[in-house]
């Protein structure tokens, strides 16, 4: 409860009661209030006269003590303290050395030697034989009235003042002067939880009190607020010293809600949650915290403005420092980076590139060449990713001092994104493989998202990679990209627009989101924002500040210190604010007594008071109603200003108003409802009226129905039968057009042969028309009359197998024009005559197709052959060769290993051991190619985790590539990836693709991509080397070319890898695409058949 200065006392209901003038000119300064097991509110006066008042949920009523009290009052010193309720209740009156004790409706008395026992400070109620702590002294009321209350078990410091009974453990708890012990049993404490909080207050009145809530125990005497909780075995004083500047507090109260009041002669403060636990300036370097990273449990890197520290929970260890530059973002350290040895590298602005070594803590920086602030660093296996404003570079984590800026890959993302320039905040990786640059500001993407298969960029700060969807932090607002769309992301209808800072996913699955008004924190089902208000140490979260640590706790850097995050204080509320419906009166005349279910027309506006009101501001109050009967839907009012609705202009009809109440995202209270109320017909839609109004219509339209009726089936039909003639016509055109132009052969004859209609183009066939012949029939084509009596039985058998399709078949037909190969499809058609069917045939001549479909495949014989022989040629030379060319390397390395210390015979040795090598390759090769050539080499199909058996194909390629200061990535974008392939295949289109890349490159990165694309395996090589002419393009599967020729080539080679990679690909059915530009790279697709048949 609480007083304000007009004389009104709230509860932590929402209720407000202003007193009586009648009343409250009764009251002292000096009042008590309490609150009984019934909950009523009492008020009382602690000095002067004895006058008590309580509200009974309808009226203030003025209690009646007995005469004995009122004859024993001293004046100068009155309390009373009630407990329990109904049969239980127990209503204690104190005054100096008189004792009034209620119990069962009756009062009994008694007396003692009040300055030997103190003052009453609080009663214990005990299964009818309540425990009255006193001062110096406790008592129990018992059958002969004060029996004294001795203690056993442990010996305590003080007497006790407050006992609380846990139902949780089953323990009491004890609180006394500056201690705080529990026991199992109610006379016997046994353990001391706390000591030494009690402070020196120079008051001669000791405030104190206890609280058990759900087995967490809050308590305080002459000293601020503690809370215990025995399960994680911690104390924690919630000190309230910089709100309230008093060194101790009154009372507290921990209410329904889990709010804990704190009540002082300062004012009153309620604490919402101590889910924050804040460090500021001193220890700390700055206010501000910029960045941070968890070296080890419980040990962090901090960064700051003017320098670095170490944060651990034994205190704080300044690395760098410089308090000149304390709030001046010169050196700001805005994030860090740790590699794969452990070392932290951080981005300083213009101190440039930062590394930390944990184990030393020794610190270097590189300054930008360009002495361009340095805003974000990524280490990635051996790489880093270095960001300066507007350009980034690709480092290597063994460089040092400015070879960290000697790889500047900026052009190859600004010709992708055709911008001229850009400005990077931050630079990161999809778990896709892509790389995600995070602009600043930018006319082009401002509002959208560019992406190809290697990069993303986006306007804004920050992004969150959730599997089917990423995150992005932007200028604008929280944005999701999803399903190729990129829109604002939207948490239980409510959109966060404004500056996304960070984005963070804890090991819960919560996502955190830090803004510039503090942080927002979703779990799958509700959103909750903190900020100072909510005990965060500031509103502005840096982005590179914003981490989980290991034991689960969130670290957040603001610009007025850093807040830690604790889950398990964090209290999950699903309390419901209290709704109440009021009373509904009419807007025109708020005063009128009315009937609601007779209201009438002319009166047809309302207005529906009503109350809904929490203490726990965690978020928006949403107020829902809906007035059935005229809405469909709930209506949603946030944080009204007014506790009443108006309704104006209902129309007729019965109504009644739901109504409920919650917070944003929390759960939402059971419904209430007004009565039901009833809006009058005006006269004009009584029942009578409309009935006689239907009546007179009804007559005046059937008779016009009638009129329009016959007008309409007389046009109707006339213009039906134009359309039925005209789409006649345009039948008949059309089909006469497709029959005289058709260059197949048309007939349409009856079963037996007889022919009815044959075009110009079937005359020209046979080399006779049908036309000019009497009854002509189909033996009229032929030379031969009796062809058409061999194949008729043949064909109608077709036909009836067909089920009504169109049967195809290839022949050869002696027409009197001559013999001729002929494709023959006939059909039965819809229509009869004389009970006999009526069919179509359509003859197509083919003669010269066949005779060029001969002439090429007795050509392709003889290429074959040719091919073969040349082939057995090269397979035979290139055995005998490697049999001596075998002999002489053997020799040679042997020779080699007997005479190591001849260094120059050693050296003659190895150029001709190299030379016989590059010889013997070459001669693999050819063997390779004669033997793909000959179809000597089977297709093996074997099911294979395609993804796997890449990696192992690459690791020698990586090493290959490291030698010659390029970086081989591979990147897979089906997961998981099975099929079936030939591995032995595969293996060698790999090694001779990638190794060709590695060869014609001499810098930048060779990419591999591998992914599953319409049931084919799709295997990309692309590399940055020197290309190939468009000239040249089109020999690249010729055997032995090589587009550098002659003594000066600058590379070696047989000219046969990509014949052999050709002809593999070709064996497997697939597809081989080269795409190059001379000086600018080569990409390579390959398209291979995952299964076999």
């Amino acid at each position: 409860m609480v007083q304000y200065f007009l004389g009104c006392f709230f509860s932590d209901g929402f209720f407000t009661y202003p007193l009586p003038d009648s009343i409250n000119a009764q009251l002292e300064s000096r009042v008590g209030l309490l609150k009984d097991g019934e909950g009523r509110i009492w008020i009382y006066n602690h000095t002067g006269s004895l006058k008590a008042f309580y509200w009974d949920y309808y009226q203030w009523r003025e209690y009646q003590f007995p005469q004995e009290i009122m004859e024993n009052v001293n004046l100068s010193q009155i309390k009373i303290l009630i407990e329990g309720k109904g049969e239980n209740a127990v209503m204690v009156f104190q005054s100096s050395g008189f004792l009034a004790v209620k119990m069962q409706r009756e009062w009994d008395f008694a007396s003692f030697q009040y300055n030997q026992v103190g003052y009453l400070q609080s009663i214990f109620e005990n299964d009818g034989a309540p425990i009255l702590l006193f001062q110096h002294h406790a008592y129990r009321w018992g059958q002969a009235g004060l029996e004294r209350f001795e203690l056993q078990g442990l010996e305590l410091p003080s007497p006790v003042s407050h006992i609380k009974f846990d139902e949780k453990r089953q323990s009491y708890f004890f609180l006394g002067p500056d201690f705080l012990a529990s026991g199992k049993q109610l006379n016997m404490p046994e353990i001391i939880h706390h000591t030494g909080f009690t402070r020196n207050t120079y008051s001669l009145t000791d405030y104190s009190g206890l609280q058990i809530v759900n087995g967490i125990v809050f308590f305080h005497y002459n000293s601020h607020l503690y809370k215990l909780d025995l399960d994680k075995e911690s104390i924690m004083e919630i000190d309230a010293f910089e709100e309230l500047k008093s060194y101790n507090i009154y009372y507290a109260y921990i209410d329904r809600e889990d709010i804990i009041w704190l009540g002082s002669h300062r004012g009153v403060l309620n604490i919402k949650s101590l889910r924050f636990q804040n460090f500021k300036f001193n220890p700390l370097l700055d206010d501000e915290v910029t960045a941070l990273m968890e070296l080890e449990p419980g040990k962090f890197l901090l960064g700051f403005n003017n320098g670095l520290q170490l944060f651990s929970k034994t205190g704080v260890k300044t690395v760098v420092e410089d308090q000149r530059l304390r709030g001046q973002p010169r050196n700001r350290v805005t994030n860090f980076s740790k590699d794969k040895n452990g070392i932290v590298w951080f981005s300083s602005n213009l101190e440039g590139l930062g590394r930390f070594d944990p184990k030393t803590q020794q610190v270097t920086y590189s300054p930008s060449p360009l002495e361009k602030f340095v805003t974000a660093v990524y280490a990635l296996g051996d790489s880093l990713y270095v960001v300066s404003r507007d350009r980034v570079y690709l480092s290597n984590i063994r460089n040092i001092g400015k070879m960290h800026y000697d790889n500047d890959i900026t052009e190859m993302f600004l010709k992708r994104l055709g911008q001229e320039e850009a400005f990077f905040r931050k630079v990161g990786f999809l778990k896709d493989g892509r790389i995600v640059f995070m602009q600043g500001g930018s006319n082009l993407f401002k509002d959208g998202l560019y992406e190809d298969e290697e990069m993303v960029t986006v306007v804004g700060f920050d992004f969150l990679d959730l599997g089917n969807s990423v995150l992005f932090g932007t200028e604008q607002g929280l944005k999701i990209w999803e399903d190729g769309k990129f829109s604002f992301w939207e948490l239980n209808g409510q959109q966060i627009r404004r500056p996304i800072y960070a984005l963070l996913k804890d090991s819960r699955g919560n996502v955190w989101i830090g803004t510039d008004k503090g942080v927002y924190k979703y779990d799958g089902v509700t959103l909750r924002n903190f900020d100072e208000k909510s005990g965060l140490s500031g509103s502005e979260i840096n982005r590179g500040a914003f981490k989980e640590a290991m034991d689960g706790r969130i670290y957040i850097g603001t610009q007025r210190g850093l807040s830690v995050y604790y889950p398990e204080e964090d209290i999950t509320w699903n309390f419901k604010p209290f709704v109440k419906m009021g009373k509904i009166s009419l807007v025109s005349d708020p005063e009128e007594d009315f009937n609601p279910s007779k209201i009438p027309f002319n009166k047809n506006s309302v207005r529906v008071d009503f109350d809904a009101v929490s203490f726990l501001q965690v978020a928006d109050l949403v107020v829902s109603y809906k007035l059935d009967g005229y809405h469909e839907d709930w209506v949603e009012s946030v944080n009204p200003r007014n506790n009443y609705l108006y309704f104006n202009n209902l129309p007729a009809g019965e109504y009644q108003l739901q109504l409920r109440a919650g917070l944003r995202g929390l759960d939402v209270s059971d419904a209430v409802s007004s009565v039901k109320f009833t809006i009058l017909q005006p006269i004009y839609m009584q029942a009578w009226f409309i009935i006689l109004v239907l009546f007179v219509f009804l007559g005046i339209g059937f008779l016009l129905s009638t009129l329009l009726s016959q007008f309409k089936k007389q046009g109707a039909l006339k213009k039906k039968i134009d359309e039925k003639t005209e789409a006649a016509k345009i039948t008949e055109d059309q089909f006469r057009n497709v029959w005289n132009s058709s260059q197949d052969g048309l007939v349409i004859s009856v079963e037996g042969g007889k022919i009815l209609f044959a075009n110009p183009a079937m005359a020209r066939l046979a080399g006779i028309d049908v036309n000019r012949i009497s009854e002509p029939n189909i033996t009229d084509l032929f030379s031969d009359p009796d062809y058409y009596f061999d194949q008729r039985g043949k064909m109608l058998e077709m036909l009836s197998q067909s089920n009504g399709q169109v049967v195809k078949s290839e022949m050869k037909m002696p027409f009197k024009s001559g013999l001729k190969d002929v494709e023959f499809y006939i059909t039965f058609l819809s229509s009869n005559i004389g009970g006999k069917k009526v069919l179509l045939s359509v003859f197509r001549d083919i003669t010269a197709t066949k005779r060029y479909e001969e002439s090429l495949e007795l050509a392709k014989e003889k290429a074959e052959e040719s091919n073969r022989v040349k082939t057995s040629f090269l397979a035979n030379i290139s055995h005998e060769i490697r049999t001596p060319l075998n002999g002489i390397l053997g020799t040679a390395e042997n020779i080699m290993m007997e005479r190591q210390d001849d260094e120059p015979l050693v050296n003659q040795l190895e150029i001709i051991r190299e030379s016989g090598e590059r010889l013997l390759e070459t001669i693999n090769s050819i063997l390779d190619l004669s033997k793909i050539e000959a179809n000597k080499m089977e297709v093996l199909y074997t099911e294979t985790n395609l993804n796997d058996f890449l990696s192992k194909i690459l690791v020698p390629l990586k090493s290959l590539a490291l030698k010659k200061g390029l970086v081989l990535r591979s990147k897979f974008e089906t997961q998981p990836f099975y099929g079936a392939i030939d591995q032995r295949y595969f293996e060698m289109i790999v090694n001779n693709l990638v190794g060709n890349a590695i060869k014609y490159s001499e810098k930048g990165m060779v990419q591999v991509f591998l992914q599953e694309k319409g049931g084919m395996l799709e295997f990309k090589v692309e590399d940055q080397g020197i290309g190939i002419s468009e000239e040249f393009l089109s020999k690249i599967y010729r055997p032995f070319e090589q587009e550098s020729r002659g003594y000066g080539r600058a590379y070696e080679g047989s000219g046969l890898g990509l014949v052999i990679t050709k002809n593999l690909i070709s064996l497997m059915k697939g597809e081989i695409k080269v795409e190059s530009e001379k000086g600018v790279g080569t990409c390579v697709t390959v398209l291979l058949p995952l299964h076999p048949n």
